[in-house]
């Protein structure tokens, strides 16, 4: 499905690519990750076409991001490593998934990933114009636990971040909030602006002592930021694991 869509008046705004539907991450018909898989963007659409969401939102059509996008966040070194995944065979593609933490490459990751990435650019500049007033960019692969110079947990470039930089590039944005709502620490986010001032990084993850995945002391609550960004990096461990019920009410609250 090519398209990206929001309500006009503001109420929602949804995006989705059909880069995911061909990003299934196996090897010689076996999956080498169970996890990572089409149907992590097909479900949720499904789930809003049920509900009705998909009919009351504008539609738009997806493009994939340019290298200058890319590279507000990344190296131009780790773009073309990744770009030439998509040339590469089942050998050198495991060898080149084993050099990251929890990624798993396919001939289609660099097409996809540069699909969500292009995808959420789109969503900023709908906001940015005042065509919408708000909306979700429904993607995959995700991007939070992405570097600089490195893939990790599924992610390939960090398309919040991009989508941050982008803002303040393309639209003069001065000052942005990320929250990140994801059972994992977004480690990757935090550290491409934990020196920035002018975005306010907020995430709520399992941490459970450093026990929880990315298994990382950076996750913890005294992990305030760096330099002229200390004090814009905030974040909220769990320690203990809480019934979804119970997040989602203290979310609301």
């Amino acid at each position: 499905r090519r398209l990206a869509a929001g309500d006009r008046v503001g109420s929602r705004f949804f995006l989705a690519r059909p880069g995911a539907r061909f990003h299934s991450t196996s090897v010689g018909g076996s999956p080498a990750c169970s996890i990572e898989i089409p149907e992590r963007l097909s479900v949720p659409f499904d789930k809003l076409k049920q509900y009705g969401l998909v009919e009351r939102c504008i539609q738009l059509p997806v493009r994939e991001a340019i290298e200058e996008e890319i590279i507000l966040v990344h190296s131009l070194e780790y773009l073309e490593a990744v770009k030439s995944t998509a040339s590469m065979n089942i050998e050198e593609l495991k060898s080149f998934s084993y050099k990251y933490n929890d990624v798993y490459f396919h001939p289609n990751s660099y097409h996809c990933a540069t699909l969500s990435v292009g995808t959420s650019l789109q969503l900023v500049d709908a906001v940015m114009s005042g065509r919408v007033r708000n909306g979700m960019a429904l993607v995959r692969p995700p991007g939070h636990h992405s570097q600089k110079n490195d893939a990790c947990g599924y992610c390939i470039f960090n398309n919040v971040a991009i989508a941050a930089k982008y803002a303040k590039q393309r639209h003069g944005t001065k000052r942005i909030l990320i929250v990140d709502w994801d059972v994992h620490h977004g480690q990757g986010t935090q550290y491409i602006f934990e020196k920035d001032s002018s975005v306010l990084y907020f995430s709520w993850h399992r941490y459970e002592h450093q026990q929880f995945w990315p298994n990382l002391k950076d996750s913890d609550y005294d992990a305030i930021g760096k330099g002229n960004g200390a004090g814009f990096t905030i974040n909220l461990p769990w320690n203990k694991v809480v019934l979804k019920k119970k997040i989602l009410a203290y979310y609301l609250k």
